[in-house]
């Protein structure tokens, strides 16, 4: 039993690993694209004419990319290992939030106001606390919303 439960965990691991991308999906108006959704660097993408796709990455450049007939090609070069675990935060920020009842998502004061946190930084370090979350997805989204954008 020891054994197998090592090789799941290391398997779950290597997995994690293979899996980090480069960008995050923070908006679409094409339907096929959902928010939360990973691609890589160079990843040619099916966008089609007329559509955008809004991208962030885990330093927050964010990139706008304008579908044609031949779809559209993600921009930049690989992020760097040490980035993934805030690539994660923020996929984890982006995505949908959980449908249902959460029990603890705000004790007390102890999460700042939303409105507080203005730096991509602080934004990080606040979805990291227990239970702040919810707090922090409310500062990612005026974040995005103030125009944290460069087209391509």
């Amino acid at each position: 039993m020891r054994k197998l439960l090592i090789g799941v965990a290391f398997s779950l691991a290597i997995g994690g690993t293979a899996a980090a991308s480069d960008y995050i999906v923070v908006n679409s108006t094409d339907p096929g694209f959902k928010r939360g959704q990973a691609f890589d660097a160079g990843a040619k993408v099916a966008l089609g004419a007329g559509k955008t796709l809004t991208l962030m990455r885990a330093t927050g450049e964010v990139v706008t990319l304008r579908g044609a007939a031949a779809g559209a090609t993600v921009p930049g070069a690989r992020m760097a290992a040490a980035d993934s675990a805030r690539f994660e935060t923020l996929r984890s920020l982006v995505e949908p939030p959980p449908t249902g009842r959460t029990f603890g998502a705000r004790r007390g004061g102890i999460c700042p106001a939303a409105e507080t946190l203005t730096s991509l930084d602080d934004i990080v370090r606040t979805a990291e606390s227990s239970g702040c979350k919810t707090v922090a997805r409310q500062a990612l989204d005026a974040y995005l919303a103030k125009g944290a954008t460069s087209n391509n």
